[in-house]
C-alpha cells in the first residue's frame, strides 16, 4: 500500500464512521421509541384484561399472546439488534482506522530508515 492509498483508506474510513455515529443517534431514538410504544401498549392490555375480569395468573400469557401486543414486541427486539449491530459496526471502523494509522506509522518509518535518494 502507497501512503496515498492508506490516507484515502483512512479518509472513507473516518467518513463512514461520522456517517454511522449519525445512524447511531436515529436508531437510539428508534428504539427508545418503539419501547415506549410496546410499553404503552403492554400495560393498556394488561389494564384491559385486568377490567374484564380475566385472572391474575393467566394476564401476562395473555398479554404476550395478544397480537398487537407481540408485534410492538418484536419490532422494540429488531429495532435493538440493529441499534447493537450499528454498535458493532462503528466499532469495527474504528479498528480498521487504528489499522490505517498503525500502516502509516510503520511506512513513516521505514522511509526514515532508507537512505534518501536523490532524483
Amino acid at each position: 500500500m502507497t501512503p496515498d492509498e492508506i490516507m484515502r483508506g483512512l479518509t472513507a474510513k473516518n467518513l463512514e464512521l461520522s456517517t454511522k455515529n449519525d445512524e447511531l443517534i436515529r436508531l437510539v431514538e428508534e428504539a427508545a421509541e418503539n419501547k415506549r410504544v410496546f410499553l404503552i401498549a403492554n400495560a393498556t392490555k394488561i389494564t384491559a384484561l385486568k377490567i374484564d375480569g380475566a385472572s391474575v395468573t393467566l394476564i401476562r400469557d395473555l398479554v404476550k399472546g395478544d397480537k398487537v401486543v407481540a408485534d410492538l414486541q418484536y419490532k422494540w427486539d429488531v429495532s435493538e439488534g440493529v441499534l447493537m449491530a450499528c454498535r458493532e459496526r462503528i466499532k469495527d471502523l474504528r479498528e480498521q482506522i487504528g489499522t490505517y494509522r498503525s500502516i502509516l506509522t510503520w511506512l513513516r518509518e521505514e522511509l526514515k530508515l532508507t537512505p534518501n535518494q536523490e532524483a
